[in-house]
């Protein structure tokens, strides 16, 4: 008799314990299920998105390649609406960034420089990517400067840059300030940047070398004369 009353008093203590708990529980393996296969549909989305994205620019890429460098012609005028397609609809993810150099590339080589500029200034606002957006700015600067605006084009490339991309940027302000005319200060920028190349970058330094030579030879060294310490003819003995 006590060991029926025992187990009474257990089946009323689950009871109220159930009674008091369980919903609780119920909600939150309702809310870890939902949590679980709501993870498992995000996955099967972005899945989807990047080889719809994939799809796009491999089909850009083809138009492109079947242009023939010709500077309009239809393919070009495919390649344009599937580029304009990525940035519409997946403008996050690195297709749509890549597709925006490739024709900026295409139009700063038939010298439509404004295009190339838009196409650049796109990358640069809206890439998720920084080696992306460091790339487009040094090139956007590139632009900048051959549409007559060296003064703007030289703030583009002022400041601190990661390491990979030192040398580039200032290699770039070199450009620049050659075409201002500043050769001295132009000549600094290409010195400082062969001692920013990385040895993987090595390959860039004989063009650089040649850049900085050829202003030293052209301004004298590209940097003022001292006065000499040496008295003056007509001078005191």
């Amino acid at each position: 008799m006590a060991e029926h009353i025992t187990e009474q008093e257990q089946i009323e203590t689950l009871k109220r314990w159930w009674a008091e708990n369980g919903r609780g529980i119920v909600t939150g393996v309702a809310l870890a299920l939902a949590g679980y296969f709501g993870y498992q549909w995000w996955q099967g989305d972005q899945r989807a998105k990047a080889e719809a994205a994939s799809d796009l620019y491999q089909s850009f890429v083809e138009a492109v390649s079947a242009n023939n460098n010709q500077p309009d012609n239809k393919q070009l005028t495919t390649a344009k609406t599937l580029a304009e397609q990525l940035k519409s609809d997946f403008g996050s993810r690195i297709y749509a960034s890549q597709a925006s150099l490739r024709l900026a590339a295409i139009a700063a080589d038939s010298n439509n420089l404004e295009a190339a500029q838009q196409q650049l200034q796109w990358v640069f606002d809206n890439s998720g990517e920084t080696a992306l957006q460091l790339l487009a700015k040094r090139r956007l600067a590139a632009v900048v400067a051959a549409r007559g605006n060296p003064d703007e084009a030289l703030e583009l490339v002022a400041g601190t840059v990661p390491p990979a991309f030192a040398a580039l940027y200032s290699e770039t302000r070199g450009d620049i300030l050659k075409q201002k005319g500043k050769d001295a200060s132009a000549h600094a920028a290409y010195e400082q940047a062969l001692t920013e190349l990385l040895p993987e970058q090595a390959g860039s330094a004989q063009l650089l070398r040649l850049k900085a030579d050829s202003l030293a030879a052209a301004s004298g060294d590209g940097m003022p004369q001292e006065e000499s310490s040496e008295p003056t003819s007509g001078g005191e003995d």
